[in-house]
């Protein structure tokens, strides 16, 4: 994808909603974190910054400090007409600190109300130094002798204005990141619920859309007008068509299999008839045609069976029924089976526990797997049904050539055959262990398949007791 927008990708994006949303929050943030900091700068009252005094501002403070010596001790001038002469204030104002702050002198034209006091508290420092506040900048102190009263030395420059970026920049470091962390947080919060969640909600539908639950769909319980809100449509939309195709094609399915029986029904009826008067000869024919007759009425009865059970409102016939009555029949019937291929079936003991299912339904899916086995091991087939917690688990090994890894997961799938050890002989079309996998699934358990080592396969049925 190239990096740059073309011109019309530019205009859609500048046309969208979430764009003004997200532009609005961002800006919303850093609104947000300055006026933090100027409510801090508030809160922590007068700030300073020192810097060391150097260069021409030391030089000009010197200069000034033996002016006022001169003026008070050569010219006989007050302390407070030589801070008042207007050659030395006309551009700043000066202060003398004395520990009697009785004694303290300031130039008389402070009309800003400069808070000058704070320069007491720091005047014990012996390095001059340029201190800088949100309204002044002090230079100074500087040691004078007037009379044998020390004093120490201000040269103070008002600024224009109060410097609000400057009181920002003196705040502490803890302040300034506690100041873009609480807004962040508080508004990502916020960002994140109002875009993220539905997407979240969005993502989880399409997973169990994907799933095979046709009837996920996307609650829009917001008046939201954004793209968010458009695509959730879309999604619902493309679910709505999706679920109504797929039970079209299965409704077309079965219908056609039903139509399918008719015609069956009297192609046997008249085969039957047919076989009456037939001589020897004909006599082959018409049980082939019999025999796939037979084979073709299997079929459309898994057809049926399978698209009957696809139908989350299908009919279950859910009853209490021991574990033992309804496998003991089951494994007699397959032990039986075992011995005309001369193959071993074992079983452990039976759990005592009570299901509440559609018995000729979990009986049939059962038989189906267990069956299933039978016809791909080599030599034996080991049944064995457990109780875990509030689950039966039942485990049906063989010791057949197995199922190749990458196919393990389209095992009951309707219609999928593999091209290996499981392969066309067999005779059906590969919707027994996909009725098997749906009646499990109509009754909240599970089938899984798994590769035995060193070869064979392993049929794993969990339903909940």
């Amino acid at each position: 994808m190239s990096f740059w927008l073309n011109k019309a990708d530019f205009k859609q994006v500048l046309s969208s909603r979430l764009f003004y949303k997200a532009f609005a929050g961002f800006w919303l943030t850093i609104a947000c974190i300055f006026l933090l900091l100027v409510l801090f700068t508030r809160i922590q009252g007068e700030l300073l910054d020192n810097a060391p005094l150097q260069g021409r501002h030391l030089d000009s403070l010197q200069h000034l400090k033996r002016n006022l010596v001169r003026l008070v001790e050569n010219r006989d001038k007050s302390l407070q007409q030589a801070v008042d002469h207007p050659r030395l204030s006309r551009h700043s104002l000066i202060l003398l600190v004395n520990d009697n702050i009785d004694k303290s002198v300031v130039t008389g034209n402070n009309e800003t109300n400069l808070n000058l006091s704070i320069l007491n508290d720091i005047g014990t420092q012996n390095l001059p130094s340029q201190t800088r506040t949100a309204r002044y900048i002090a230079f100074g102190p500087l040691d004078v002798s007037i009379h044998q009263e020390h004093y120490r030395l201000y040269q103070i420059k008002p600024l224009p204005k109060s410097m609000i970026f400057h009181s920002i920049r003196m705040l502490p470091v803890w302040m300034k990141l506690l100041a873009v962390f609480i807004p962040s947080v508080i508004l990502s919060v916020f960002l994140t619920i109002y875009l993220i969640l539905p997407l979240n909600t969005l993502s989880r539908s399409a997973r169990r859309l994907a799933e095979g639950e046709l009837d996920s769909r996307v609650d829009v319980t917001t008046k939201r007008q954004d793209e968010v809100a458009q695509l959730i449509d879309d999604f619902n939309f493309m679910a709505d068509k999706l679920t109504h195709s797929i039970q079209a094609h299965k409704q077309l399915l079965a219908d056609v299999s039903h139509e399918l029986r008719t015609p069956l029904t009297r192609l046997s009826l008249a085969n039957a008839m047919a076989q009456d008067n037939a001589n020897e000869v004909t006599q082959t024919y018409l049980e082939r045609i019999e025999k796939e007759a037979h084979c073709l009425d299997k079929m459309l009865t898994d057809v049926l069976t399978l698209s009957r059970l696809e139908y989350t409102n299908h009919p279950l016939n859910i009853a209490p029924i021991s574990l033992t009555s309804l496998l003991n029949e089951l494994l007699l019937n397959a032990q039986f089976e075992a011995q005309q291929y001369q193959k071993t079936l074992t079983q452990n003991a039976m759990p005592n526990i009570e299901l509440s299912c559609d018995a000729m339904l979990i009986s049939s899916a059962i038989e189906n797997i267990l069956r299933n086995a039978i016809k791909y091991a080599q030599s034996y087939i080991q049944f064995t049904a457990l109780e875990q917690g509030n689950r039966l688990v039942i485990h049906i090994q063989d010791d057949g050539k197995g199922v190749d890894e990458t196919t393990l997961c389209e095992l009951g799938n309707a219609f999928y055959r593999t091209d290996n050890a499981r392969a066309r002989q067999s005779g059906g079309i590969g919707l027994g262990l996909a009725i098997a996998k749906r009646a499990l699934i109509a009754h909240r358990g599970n089938l899984q398949f798994a590769n035995h080592q060193p070869h064979g396969l392993i049929v794993t049925i969990t339903l909940p007791i």
